[in-house]
């Protein structure tokens, strides 16, 4: 690998994080790819629990098994994130590294990464509740404390106060390139719907049966593909702020 993807050499500027993510990402890809599946999979449980015993299908758990099932579904996404994501680095730090160890680490973090997921999840809610923008920022402020936890081995509360401390004074910043990332998952998602419906209109007989699974599969391939673009975003901010942090630190021990 010709260049040094993760962590950066020094600060970046908005337009090389990006470029950044996006080297992770077709570095990664094929590797992590599986993970996309089982995430998406994952993601799903709900559903295919509700199919498997003729429930209907609903967007939120109407009662407690299907509450159980949807919360082992979080979990179990959550999870697979962070073995991704760990995967992920050690694919561009060149590291030994297989799907069966990096899901291992993750698991061994769940004693933190739900407690995390459960506090992130309150704040959130009640930044919300409050006033919308209050939630906003939290959703911002708080989007490194899972990698921080993650890939640095911090506690909940610890991981919190850290992604804090790194977004402080650079959170206008990290919203912006969550913005370009959400609008460039976006249009591949519209572009590849574009697509399916041009393919299928080709298909003598098509009706809205047919269109309608060939909706679902593409909601399912997208999800694969596009989830370890959100984990190797993730990563290359977390690398850039903590470059950042660690050159904002050294300025301030040289006065």
């Amino acid at each position: 690998m010709s260049m040094r993807l993760y962590p950066p050499v020094r600060p970046q500027s908005v337009s090389e994080v990006l470029d950044t993510a996006f080297h992770i990402y077709t570095a990664s890809l094929l590797r992590v790819l599986p993970f996309g599946i089982l995430m998406i999979l994952a993601g799903q449980l709900v559903n295919i629990y509700s199919l498997a015993t003729g429930r209907p299908l609903r967007s939120h758990p109407h009662d407690a098994p299907t509450g159980l099932v949807y919360a082992i579904g979080i979990i179990a996404v959550t999870t697979i994130w962070a073995a991704m994501i760990l995967r992920q680095r050690a694919i561009v730090q060149a590291e030994s590294t297989s799907m069966r160890a990096e899901l291992a680490r993750a698991v061994r973090a769940l004693p933190g990464i739900v407690p995390l997921a459960i506090l992130m999840a309150v704040a959130f809610i009640i930044g919300i509740a409050l006033l919308i923008a209050p939630g906003v920022y939290l959703f911002v402020a708080l989007s490194m404390a899972m990698p921080a936890l993650v890939l640095e081995h911090k506690g909940p509360i610890e991981a919190m106060k850290f992604s804090l401390h790194l977004i402080r004074g650079r959170w206008w910043r990290t919203l912006g390139i969550f913005l370009v990332t959400a609008v460039v998952v976006i249009v591949f998602y519209f572009l590849a719907a574009i697509l399916v419906v041009v393919a299928v209109q080709f298909i003598r007989g098509a009706d809205v049966a047919l269109t309608t699974a060939a909706a679902t599969v593409l909601i399912i391939a997208l999800g694969a593909f596009s989830a370890p673009y959100g984990t190797a975003t993730a990563l290359a901010v977390f690398g850039d702020l903590r470059v950042r942090d660690a050159a904002a630190a050294d300025g301030a021990a040289e006065f």
